[in-house]
């Protein structure tokens, strides 16, 4: 792995300087990387998709334990950089437009993820469930949290239960913010999301991310009154009856509510 003086050597060989914007900060701590492949399930008949490998911190320990491995670079001075590496398959381009297709078998996909698009990349993984078959990922602790988090908690929220309708989010381990140059401004974590569980196709689920939405954006207002007001029942007896149907008390408040009981509002 690439030491701190080496990092800045080919940052100024290549005219780099890390973007904030594209969430650039590049993993020095040798600790660090060894957990995380530890942590990273592949044999040699994995194909791993690598999001943003930077400068390779992670890729020639994928190379070495995956069958494939396709590397998907959007900042064009980093792909140059990585050019030298033959054993990966490089593409310049941002994930967000990457086109999954021609896959022959389920993707592993391992990252660092930008803290401002970690939702949308998020997101299109999970419109492209169908190609992969876990995620690993570095991302900002409080994002990581807010996925893994259960009713009544502080960061339970419509997005933990998106993440965990289409997959098993699981933080493995915490990582400081020295472990990057430059260094973030808050921690980060590592996070495993499975992708594998078996969705209920009878479960309207335009209908029922309507309903969690809704729910979380009046959270401090009891299940009852928030749904009566988003407007996708035509009245609040309308509420009562779901709300008995599901097993739910009208009086508790939405946090507190599981997936499985938001499930229950929409079969």
């Amino acid at each position: 792995m690439l030491k701190l003086t080496e990092v800045k050597s080919i940052l100024r060989e290549y005219n780099i300087h890390p973007s904030k914007r594209l969430g650039q900060n590049f993993l020095i701590d040798q600790n660090i990387k060894n957990k995380i492949v530890e942590s990273i399930k592949i044999s040699r008949e994995d194909e791993v998709l690598e999001i943003g490998p930077g400068l390779g911190a992670l890729t020639e320990d994928l190379c070495k334990k995956a069958k494939k491995v396709i590397a998907v670079e959007k900042d064009k001075r980093l792909y140059a950089f990585l050019l030298n590496n033959a054993y990966i398959d490089l593409i310049n381009n941002d994930i967000l437009k990457y086109e999954f297709k021609d896959i022959s078998s389920k993707l592993i996909i391992v990252g660092n993820l930008p803290y401002s698009i970690s939702s949308p990349i998020l997101s299109k993984l999970i419109d492209n469930r169908t190609y992969v078959r876990s995620i690993y990922v570095t991302v900002q602790i409080e994002f990581g949290e807010r996925l893994a988090a259960l009713p009544g908690t502080k960061d339970y929220s419509s997005l933990s239960c998106y993440a965990q309708f289409y997959g098993e989010p699981k933080i493995l381990f915490k990582i400081p913010r020295g472990a990057f140059f430059p260094v973030p401004k808050v921690d980060s974590c590592f996070l495993k999301i499975g992708m594998e569980k078996q969705i209920d196709s009878s479960i309207d689920q335009r209908l029922l991310f309507k309903i969690i939405r809704s729910s979380f954006e009046k959270r401090r207002k009891t299940i009852l009154n928030s749904l009566a007001s988003s407007g996708i029942f035509k009245s609040k007896e309308e509420v009562l009856i779901c709300l008995a149907k599901a097993g739910i008390s009208p009086d508790r408040r939405p946090e507190t509510i599981s997936l499985e009981e938001f499930t229950r509002l929409v079969i």
